[in-house]
Parts: structure tokens; sequence; C-alpha cells
């Protein structure tokens, strides 16, 4: 009876390595691996039509296995799109800290911002599916909506100096004109960027939208 257990056990304990992480990889690592994953599944087809086996896939784990690191497809693409969002927010803060000027400043960020909106995942799709689960479920995502204010505070800021600086009417409403220069900057590059994908693209879109805003004066 005993040694039957102990097979029995064996088994078990095989069937849940089996539908587990892959060997050697800790549990930080593959959930790191699924929200990669996530991100380029959610930029590669619409949201109604990204399944969990899918991403599971992609990200070499069994389908099961992807519910024990995250409980729906809404909690992974808001944990994906999370980490997306405060990776940015931490970039742009840390870039507008430096330079004597709105431009300098703006300058800075677009620089900043180039090797996250270049990387191989994207973002042009995954904007889309954002604006669509915050319009379709406030609550649930409010938390992401919170976020994306984060985002919104640096560029007023921007906008606030150049309407200080005489640069800008002062009759400018400033939140608003905050929210199109982010709009303008996630969104025109993207833009830009899916149809001239090549990394070395990059470069090139950066410089030439420093020159449409004005702010690139050599």
């Amino acid at each position: 009876m005993e040694k039957d257990n102990k097979i029995l056990q064996a088994k078990a304990e095989r069937k849940v390595a089996k539908r587990g992480r892959p060997a050697g990889r800790t549990a930080e690592q593959t959930r790191a691996k699924i929200i990669q994953a996530a991100e380029s599944e959610f930029n590669s087809r619409s949201y109604p039509d990204v399944s969990m086996q899918q991403i599971a896939k992609r990200a070499g784990i069994s389908g099961p296995a992807i519910y024990n690191h995250f409980p729906s497809k809404d909690e992974l693409f808001l944990a994906a799109i999370k980490l997306r969002v405060l990776t940015y927010n931490q970039v742009i803060t840390a870039a507008v800290a430096e330079g004597a000027t709105w431009q300098d400043k703006l300058n800075n960020l677009l620089d900043a911002v180039r090797p996250l909106q270049g990387s191989a995942s994207g973002f042009q799709t995954i904007s889309g599916a954002v604006m669509n689960r915050l319009r379709d479920d406030p609550v649930k995502f409010a938390e992401l909506r919170k976020l994306r204010e984060e985002s919104t505070v640096v560029f007023r800021g921007l906008v606030k100096e150049a309407v200080t600086s005489g640069d800008l009417r002062a009759d400018l409403d400033i939140a608003i004109a905050g929210d199109l220069l982010m709009a303008m900057t996630v969104g025109a590059i993207n833009t830009a960027s899916f149809y001239h994908p090549e990394e070395s693209d990059m470069k090139n879109i950066i410089y030439a939208f420093k020159v449409l805003l004005g702010t690139k004066s050599n």
C-alpha cells in the first residue's frame, strides 16, 4: 500500500511539473515571460482575438499553467499595460528633469522614449485596446487610468512652461494642449514606426518629429 501511494504521488508530481513552469525558470521569470508574450499577442491582433492559450504557447508554458499567474485575460492585459506605462512614466519623468528650457526637456523626453517605442513588441495595436478597455470597463481599469493621468502631468508641465515663457499663447488650455501633446507623441511615433519598422528608422522618426514640433533648431 505504501509503495502504491508513493507511485501515485510521483505520478501526481510529474503531472504538476509538466503543467507548470519550464524547468530552471523561477516564478518571477515565468511571470515576466508571460507578460512579454501577452504584450506581443495583444499588439498583433485585436483584444477579442487573443486567447490565454495563445499567450501561454508564446511564453513556452502549458495552457493551464498560465492561470497560476493570471486568473483571467483582463488581469493579464492590465498587468502588461501597467508595466509598460509605469516604465514609460519613470523614463519621461527623469527625462524632463534635465534641460534649461521646455524645448530641451521635450527633446530629452523624445530621445528617452525612443528605445521604448522602438521595441520589437511595439505599441500600435495595444494603444487602441487600452482606450477600448478604459471605455468599456472604467472601474476594473481605474488603476490604468490613474497611471495614464500621471503621464499627462509631465506633458501638461511642458506646455505650461511654454506658455509661461511666451512661446505659446497665454489663452491656451494647458490641460487640453498637454493631453494633445502626449497623444501626438505616442500616436504619431507609433504610426510612423508601423510604416517604418526598422530599428534604424526610429532615429529618423524622432528627428523628424522634433523638426515638426519646432524643438530642433540645429
